[in-house]
């Protein structure tokens, strides 16, 4: 489980959390919801250790986050930026081969398939659509063996086929896995998740 305690978190003067409590159990799915400044990507960064909370505890499996070596917290957590920037012409193919093999689930086809990338495997993933990168850069994530999964506006850039089918591989990937995804566009998937967190 990742839980988290009497989290406070600030940026300068501006106050993010205060005293915040969540947690994240293997086999749900919860849905990460907020206006613009809220701390949804703050909290993702907490998380993933690349930022330290000023107050409060974050713990995966009873362990302090920022205890955790880079390699141990690998291998606990994958996280999906919202934006990846792709700068080197690796096609697709090579981009979801750059985590070692130890590090890598041992069977991607499915996934992706799933995210529809079988086309574009050979492709450079610089003359990709933003839509189409995004993919890339969740199937990466995805790609890497870990127990819990953060997901930080995977649906953002996506049409609704596209989206139906992250939908869809979440709702699988959450059966033995903890998945914790962010999206301001609470309306229209909500429904597909265990739980919401709603940032005032």
């Amino acid at each position: 489980m990742i839980e988290i305690k009497g989290l406070s978190f600030a940026r300068g003067e501006h106050q993010i959390y205060k005293d915040f409590n969540a947690q994240l159990e293997v086999g749900e799915s919860v849905l990460l919801t907020g206006p613009n400044g809220a701390g949804k990507s703050t909290l993702i960064q907490l998380i993933g250790g690349l930022l330290q909370a000023q107050t409060g505890a974050i713990t995966i499996d009873g362990v302090a986050v920022n205890t955790l070596s880079t390699k141990d917290q690998a291998q606990l957590r994958a996280i999906a930026p919202q934006r990846r920037s792709f700068t080197l012409a690796f096609t697709v193919n090579e981009v979801l081969h750059f985590l070692p093999k130890k590090m890598r689930i041992a069977d991607n086809s499915h996934l992706i398939s799933q995210l529809g990338l079988s086309a574009l495997l050979n492709k450079k993933v610089t003359e990709l659509s933003i839509g189409q990168q995004e993919r890339v850069s969740l199937a990466l994530a995805l790609s890497q063996r870990a127990k819990y999964y953060l997901l930080d506006e995977p649906f953002s850039a996506q049409d609704l086929e596209s989206t139906n089918k992250i939908i869809e591989f979440i709702t699988e990937l959450k059966k033995e896995n903890g998945v914790l995804v962010i999206s301001h566009n609470q309306d229209a998937i909500f429904k597909y998740f265990d739980r919401v967190i709603s940032l005032a």
